[in-house]
């Protein structure tokens, strides 16, 4: 039929989610297939596909045997055991949906998303926070809806489909209105975000993050408030204002405890030390990094990682220690365990590429730049994607060779 993935599913399911079930990793429900069906214009049978069902239930009330799963599963979240989390909740799924518990079933699909997203899985977590969004259950109350839109979007966005992650963002912050300031406040730091990464205006982002400043007025826990500060912090250094960006930032550490919320803590030590290293700061960066390093190479996800180890990279190059910087960077590339994080980011050949022209090479700086500009525009970062272009194309034009860019946004000579 000459569709692509995303094409094929619509707008009910998403590109990662076709392209799970093509390559076998997720088995279709009775409805998917129908739908699939009826997309290519064949009858189910036809499509060749075998429905999958739920694990048989033993003898036990359904409802019973859905509150267990569910319980031991939010046991095994709490453990951070993602995987045991994942299949523990999609059995009480299962249970819940056979005794009509819908509310359950609906809880019970919140904790697959979120087991999804933090085993980096973001097909499945799309897919689980879809689901979510349009349950019946979500339709009939907008708060749940703007939460499930919330998972949804930050699915996306960590799956590389910015423009999916703006729409549910937005479409969570329109819901949130009436809600509880923390729900409002979640899903104005989900738009911000995103907008952020897709390179949106400054004086949008300028607009929502004054928007979330008042919120926070209204928001009473002092950790929930934390979590904010570290928001606007991050978007404060983003447009520039870095004085606010580190006293936001200071706020957010004197506000969050690493006994509430570990994993959290040590990613706003990260994040605070990649905003100041951004910003060409070096003061109290390696207290930072010092402080997340063992606990992130503990519990943290591969996204964490190879963010904790760029930043390592990119402090010894402001140090002046471009070789090491180098060294640090080439291993993080070629690493197997962080290539997740390394296709679907163009970070870190961006930093390959300032380490290289550092160092004098000028012709691999411009490959890396050009590598970079290639991730990005994957990740339909056009912004970002579009810098590094035209770094690549400046270095060319110090050489005085000539060269073609080709480029969904750029397809042009130059000298």
């Amino acid at each position: 039929m000459g569709l692509s993935q995303t094409e094929l599913g619509g707008d009910r399911y998403s590109g990662s989610y076709i392209s799970h079930l093509e390559s076998g990793r997720r088995a279709a429900s009775a409805e998917v297939i129908e739908f699939l069906a009826m997309r290519l214009g064949v009858t189910a049978d036809e499509l060749g596909m075998e429905p999958s069902l739920p694990e048989p239930i033993d003898s036990l009330d359904n409802n019973t045997h859905a509150l267990e799963h569910l319980l031991v599963a939010e046991r095994a979240w709490y453990d951070r055991d993602w995987a045991t989390a994942g299949e523990l909740a999609t059995r009480a799924a299962a249970s819940a949906l056979q005794a009509g518990q819908l509310e359950r079933h609906w809880q019970a699909l919140y904790v697959q998303t979120q087991a999804a997203l933090a085993e980096g899985d973001y097909a499945d977590a799309i897919h689980f926070a879809e689901l979510l969004a349009t349950h019946q259950v979500a339709l009939s109350s907008p708060t749940l809806r703007a939460q499930a839109l919330c998972l949804s979007a930050t699915a996306h966005r960590v799956g590389d489909e910015l423009p999916m992650a703006l729409v549910h963002a937005g479409q969570a912050v329109e819901l949130s209105t009436d809600a509880p300031p923390i729900v409002l406040a979640d899903a104005l730091m989900c738009l911000i975000s995103t907008a952020l990464e897709a390179g949106r205006p400054t004086a949008e982002t300028d607009r929502l993050c004054q928007r979330l400043e008042d919120v926070s007025l209204h928001v009473e826990s002092g950790h929930a408030r934390g979590v904010i500060y570290w928001a606007l912090g991050t978007a404060s250094y983003k447009s520039g204002n870095i004085s606010k960006g580190l006293e936001l930032h200071d706020l957010a550490m004197e506000l969050l405890s690493p006994r509430r919320d570990l994993r959290l803590w040590l990613r706003l030590n990260r994040s605070a030390a990649t905003c100041r290293l951004d910003a060409g700061i070096t003061d109290g960066v390696k207290e930072m990094l010092d402080a997340s390093r063992g606990g992130l190479n503990l519990i943290g996800s591969v996204f964490d990682v190879f963010e904790l180890r760029h930043a390592e990279a990119k402090l010894q190059l402001l140090d002046g220690q471009p070789q090491r910087a180098h060294d640090l960077v080439t291993a993080l590339l070629a690493d197997e365990a962080m290539r997740p994080a390394v296709i679907s980011n163009g970070r870190g050949e961006e930093l390959l590429a300032e380490i290289e022209l550092d160092l004098g090479r000028t012709e691999r700086a411009r490959s890396a730049y050009v590598r970079a500009a290639g991730l990005y525009g994957k990740q339909e970062q056009f912004r970002q994607a579009n810098e590094c272009w035209q770094r690549a194309a400046n270095l060319e034009a110090a050489t005085s060779t000539i060269w073609t860019v080709s480029h969904p946004l750029v397809d042009r000579r130059v000298k």
